[in-house]
């Protein structure tokens, strides 16, 4: 499972109001949206595999992992796959190359900067305020993006990762730019008064306190 990154955006409501959908939620996909199809909730791996090997798409770049990604490709069948997960196989060649991503998670990744949508989502748009967790980062492309439609407002987000302390800070953006960011550095680089700042402002963001943080 991912780290979840506790988010809150603060901007003038009609700014806020971009990102929510119709349904009434917080939705990336209102700023930059996905232009493939993809009718399933989960992602068949085999599916997935085998799509890869079929485009021919770059191995990674750690050596394990690639050869790992190697022997999943030249071992994967299509002929095997199940009549469903055939289905994912088609669906991703063609969103491939309509959009060069196989799917929605793989879009997220490099075009919202997280793994998902928005989640565990509070809404006070008349407030001026959005609070949501993401995936394993802060959705910065988003951000930069809402930004841009919204050229002479001022956007300010503070975010914090589960992982107290790390991964956290405060951006502001205007005109699709990040104007100023406040941000920890790695744990590891960090003094012990640089590591109790962040993990005070972590502990704020994120609504915990130092004896949940302990018994995690």
């Amino acid at each position: 499972m991912p780290n979840h990154i506790t988010n809150k955006v603060s901007a003038p409501a009609h700014v806020l109001t971009s990102l929510i959908n119709e349904d009434g939620r917080i939705d990336f996909g209102k700023i930059i949206k996905f232009e493939g199809e993809f009718a399933w909730d989960g992602i068949c791996g085999a599916a997935e595999t085998a799509a890869e090997a079929a485009v021919n798409l770059p191995l990674s770049d750690h050596p394990l992992v690639a050869g790992m990604q190697r022997h999943s490709r030249e071992t994967s069948s299509v002929a095997k796959l199940s009549d469903n997960s055939f289905e994912q196989f088609v669906q991703m060649l063609r969103n491939y190359r309509k959009t060069g991503f196989m799917h929605c998670m793989d879009f997220a990744r490099q075009a919202w900067g997280t793994k998902w949508n928005a989640y565990s989502q509070k809404i006070d748009v008349e407030g001026c305020s959005l609070h949501f967790d993401t995936a394993w980062s802060s959705p910065l492309p988003v951000f930069k993006a809402l930004s841009a439609l919204h050229p002479t407002e001022e956007i300010t987000v503070v975010f914090a990762d589960e992982d107290i302390g790390s991964n956290c800070g405060t951006l502001k953006l205007k005109a699709g730019e990040l104007a100023k960011q406040d941000c920890a550095g790695p744990w590891g680089e960090m003094s012990e008064a640089d590591r109790q700042k962040w993990r005070a402002f972590a502990l704020e963001v994120t609504g915990r306190s130092d004896d949940e943080d302990e018994d995690e």
